[in-house]
């Protein structure tokens, strides 16, 4: 009897394994499900404010790069971390469909800004130290920032 409740306890041990690996990837599937569809107005307006708010942030950082007020070191791990932002914002809005015209050029506008705000942070990440490509990196920034906040005001 020992033996036939072992082996049950066994097998019980064995479906419950097996069922909750069976509703991970469910779970999974489902959340995965609503990644690409539509985008909202509201959505795209949200995801180019971040752009605005990285670019803006990475501006603020170029200046103190200029100034020469700020340890290489930081800045090269800021600029990384607010490129991978950017990154993450650009494929987001790459895998979104956008079922309007006016969204889907207010998208591709949107990819364009997050790559070229994503450049600049390169410059920034690949030569901490320098003033002057900073300087560059400043202005550029800061217009991109200008861009996105206009673009995100004409949704």
């Amino acid at each position: 009897m020992a033996g036939v409740l072992g082996a049950a306890a066994k097998n019980s041990g064995f479906m419950t394994r097996r069922g909750t690996v069976i509703a991970l990837f469910a779970c999974a599937g489902a959340s995965l499900a609503g990644c690409g569809g539509p985008i909202t107005p509201d959505e795209l307006a949200r995801s180019i404010e971040t752009l605005e708010s990285t670019a803006a942030e990475g501006s603020l950082l170029a200046k103190n790069v200029a100034d020469d007020h700020s340890k290489a070191t930081f800045v090269r791990v800021h600029s990384r971390d607010l490129a991978d932002e950017v990154q993450h914002e650009a494929e987001k809005l790459t895998d979104a469909e956008a079922d309007r015209a006016d969204l889907a050029a207010a998208k591709s506008d949107a990819i364009d800004l997050a790559d070229r705000i994503g450049t600049a942070l390169g410059q920034m990440q690949t030569a901490p130290g320098s003033e002057s490509d900073a300087r560059t990196a400043e202005q550029a920034l800061s217009r991109l920032s200008e861009g996105a906040k206009k673009l995100a005001e004409g949704l």
